[in-house]
């Protein structure tokens, strides 16, 4: 999603990510025509093994975007444990969305996770949405990081 967002491209063959990748983008915000926002986007590998590198990018996060894939519930079942570790070291107070991405595959019948399914564990995330995106076919990317984008500056009181 976040090569998506900042490159506007899909790689079919993405070799998932080891560590952390980073990305920057500039957003100009129709609502603020003089308001000028720059995002850094921590994509951060979600094997058990790699948990021990994902602490410091968390200290400095202003929003988390939770994301797991509509194809598999495994993923959907592990977003509690993610938002666990991230507590853990920021606390509760930054604004989150969660996505179920892959929504293409999931049309094809492929679905694992229901919508209803998504629209409770953002409840119970206490996330300010849920989306059902494709990173592929870039189906409500932009939306969802306008909207946490959004969220990030009422919190921080940017606008």
């Amino acid at each position: 999603m976040v090569l998506r967002y900042c490159e506007n491209t899909f790689k079919e063959n993405y070799i998932m990510t080891i560590g952390s990748n980073f990305s920057t983008k500039q957003v100009d915000l129709e609502e603020y025509p003089n308001y000028l926002v720059k995002l850094q986007l921590w994509d951060l590998a979600g094997q058990k093994h790699f948990s021990f590198v994902r602490p410091p990018f968390y200290r400095g996060a202003t929003a988390i975007v939770y994301v797991f894939d509509l194809t598999r519930r495994s993923s959907f079942q592990s977003i509690l444990d993610w938002k666990d570790e991230v507590e853990k070291v920021i606390g509760d107070g930054k604004p989150s969305i969660l996505v179920g991405n892959k929504i293409d595959l999931a049309e094809q019948g492929n679905r694992e996770v229901g919508e209803g399914d998504g629209e409770a564990l953002k409840e119970e995330l206490k996330a300010i949405d849920y989306y059902e995106a494709s990173a592929k076919q870039n189906i409500k990317v932009e939306s969802i990081f306008k909207n946490i984008t959004m969220a990030i500056l009422e919190k921080t009181k940017k606008i």
